[in-house]
């Protein structure tokens, strides 16, 4: 009981902080979100894992058998070595997230449809704990999507029979108990999710658009950053498009204007217009992994490209401001 508890309080202390709303209680609240999501998954996987030390076992003792003649023995090998799984494999599934997550989704203990979901959640989590990266325009309706899928997480949980041990249950699992202290069945872990994700909700249509404006944002940004590459740049006779390939060019090798024009890059209008038309597309999904799993995949496909362009924005802006101080005897 004690190890569903450590779950339990923690989605408990998650949803305290989403009610408060503000942005570091945001920020905390999905740090714990994914950590609780993690210790789910953790779990889990070692439930789904119970078998491989007795099929390693059975495997060394049927190819001993088969070396010294044992027909079915050696015919049984196959099959065996197809359910085991690999040390080294074993050793990234239990260290690392992704790994987890698609072993999981791989054997359908997890919907495969969350599996995308989880990874790109994870993701903003690591650029918030390791790189001090807040995205604050979507840090609401993330936190929001976050806990709806631990609680999915949750209900792929089934632990071992679960039974009062004479320690007092805390208030944040009693009040799902119905203050039984007998057993208390495999299906809790279900019930609680089922019940936290009705307390705290979550408004598809209000996350959809928010998602949405966000992306949209960025790529005016980028549009806008262009266009001020090509407006301040100090190259005469630039024309729109020109921007876009500038900073996808190779400026170290000192290329004329023509040179530039005269190659193609990875990136194009073409691209733009592409990603401003998913975005559109986004405000008829109806299906919540759907919605994340394609705003993904957007955002993950600009966002080298605005990267790009920030760095080329920066340089070019440095050098506005240095030949502005220069005119000013600085």
């Amino acid at each position: 009981m004690e190890r569903l508890e450590l779950i339990v309080v923690q989605l408990e202390e998650a949803k305290g902080l989403i009610e408060k709303g503000r942005v570091p209680h945001l920020r905390l609240a999905y740090i714990l979100l994914d950590s609780v999501t993690e210790l789910i998954l953790h779990r889990t996987v070692q439930s789904a894992l119970w078998d491989q030390e007795l099929l390693t076992g059975l495997l060394a003792k049927c190819r001993d058998l088969a070396a010294n003649g044992h027909e079915e023995a050696a015919a049984e090998i196959p099959s065996i070595e197809a359910r085991v799984i690999s040390k080294s494999k074993l050793k990234d599934i239990d260290r690392n997230f992704e790994p987890k997550v698609a072993f999981l989704a791989d054997r359908k203990v997890l919907d495969p449809a969350l599996g995308p979901v989880l990874e790109k959640l994870h993701k903003y989590r690591n650029e918030m704990y390791h790189r001090d990266k807040l995205r604050r325009e979507v840090l609401q309706p993330a936190t929001l999507i976050y806990f709806d899928s631990a609680c999915t997480a949750l209900e792929a949980y089934k632990p071992p029979m679960m039974a009062f041990t004479g320690n007092p249950l805390g208030p944040e699992l009693a009040r799902f108990t119905g203050g039984s202290t007998g057993f208390l069945g495999m299906r809790l872990p279900q019930r609680i999710a089922a019940q936290l994700r009705r307390e705290v909700g979550l408004d598809l249509p209000q996350v959809r658009s928010a998602l949405a404006q966000y992306l949209t944002a960025r790529l005016d940004e980028i549009t806008d950053g262009l266009t001020f590459i090509e407006d301040n740049l100090g190259v005469p006779q630039l024309v729109r498009g020109d921007g876009l390939r500038l900073v996808q060019a190779n400026l170290a090798a000192n290329p004329t204007l023509e040179q530039v024009r005269g190659k193609k890059y990875q990136y194009s209008k073409t691209d733009i217009a592409q990603w401003r038309s998913q975005i559109s597309a986004l405000e008829s999904i109806t299906d919540k992994h759907e919605l994340v799993r394609n705003y993904a995949a957007i955002e993950d496909a600009f966002e080298p490209f605005e990267e790009l362009v920030e760095k080329a924005v920066k340089a070019v802006d440095r050098e506005v401001q240095l030949q502005i101080d220069i005119a000013r005897g600085k």
